[in-house]
């Protein structure tokens, strides 16, 4: 059985770190098949890795363990399929794009 995606939105906040030193770009907001939502989705720019150029990804919200895991974070929501985390980032990149570029930060 094929699944599809379903339609998302996505709404986009720019953050701007007032020292610079910050790799956190945005947060995103992202509706899916306009009956549930994702809040705290992360932007962040992330570093050059062996072939991979330096670029924006995403992180989904997060909260920190508890005892022995207290050093570790635990994605509490995130897509489940390669086509549904592929279709988020893509959404929510888009949105942030044209964010940046309402604001000249492109």
């Amino acid at each position: 059985m094929e699944q599809t995606v379903p339609p998302l939105e996505t709404t986009v906040k720019l953050y701007r770190d007032p020292d610079g030193s910050s790799d956190l770009l945005g947060f995103a907001e992202v509706v899916i098949a306009g009956s549930f939502v994702i809040k705290g989705v992360r932007i962040i720019m992330g570093k050059p890795k062996d072939d991979k150029p330096a670029g924006p990804f995403l992180s989904f919200p997060a909260k920190k363990g508890h005892g022995p895991a207290a050093e570790k974070w635990f994605e509490i929501a995130h897509p489940i399929t390669a086509e549904a985390r592929s279709a988020g980032q893509d959404c929510v990149l888009r949105a942030y794009e044209k964010a940046a570029a309402a604001a000249g930060r492109a």
